[in-house]
C-alpha cells in the first residue's frame, strides 16, 4: 500500500539532505503528494543534477535548470518503482542524449553493443534502490496511508 510522505520524509528515506528535496521541488521534480516513487526519483535527481559531460562547462555558482535528459532519467526511475518487471538488477543507463532502463543480462549486452561503443555513460542502480525502499521507509516520520478517495474529512462529535 502506498503512503503519503512529507518532503522532509522523502529526503530522509532517500538518504539526502532536505536541501536536495527543496531543489527538486523547485525544479518540478517533486510535487505533492509524495509517495514511494518520489524517494527513488529524488535519489536519481541528486545524481543527474551533478553530472557534467566531458567538454561541457557549468558554473557552480549559478542555478542550472534541468535538461531534458535529466528530467527523462528522473521520470524513468519514478516509473521503475511501480513496474513489475523491475528487479534488483535493473539499472538506469544515462547518456548525454538518452536514458535506458535495462534489467536482464541480455538487455545489458545488447545495450552495450548498440549504444556505448566508447561513449561516456552512467549506470544508476535504480532496481537496487527500489528493492531497498521498504527498509528506507521503515521508521520514516510523516507517513500517511494514501487516501482511497477524495472525500472530506469526517469530524468526531
Amino acid at each position: 500500500m502506498s503512503h503519503q510522505l512529507s518532503t522532509s520524509a522523502v529526503a530522509v528515506a532517500a538518504g539526502l539532505s532536505e536541501s536536495w528535496a527543496w531543489r527538486a521541488r523547485d525544479q518540478g521534480i517533486l510535487y505533492e503528494p509524495h509517495f514511494e516513487d518520489s524517494v527513488v526519483a529524488l535519489r536519481v535527481y541528486a545524481f543527474v543534477a551533478q553530472i557534467v559531460w566531458p567538454g561541457n562547462r557549468r558554473a557552480r555558482s549559478t542555478r542550472n535548470d534541468l535538461e531534458l535528459w535529466q528530467s527523462t532519467a528522473v521520470e524513468a526511475a519514478r516509473q521503475a518503482v511501480n513496474d513489475p518487471s523491475t528487479t534488483p538488477e535493473t539499472a538506469l543507463w544515462v547518456l548525454e542524449d538518452s536514458v535506458h532502463l535495462i534489467t536482464t543480462p541480455a538487455e545489458r549486452a545488447a545495450f552495450d553493443l548498440e549504444h556505448l561503443n566508447g561513449r561516456v555513460a552512467f549506470r544508476i542502480p535504480v532496481g537496487k534502490w527500489v528493492s531497498e525502499l521498504p527498509d528506507a521507509l521503515e521508521g520514516v516520520p510523516n507517513r500517511r496511508k494514501r487516501p482511497a478517495t477524495k472525500t472530506s474529512k469526517s469530524s468526531a462529535a
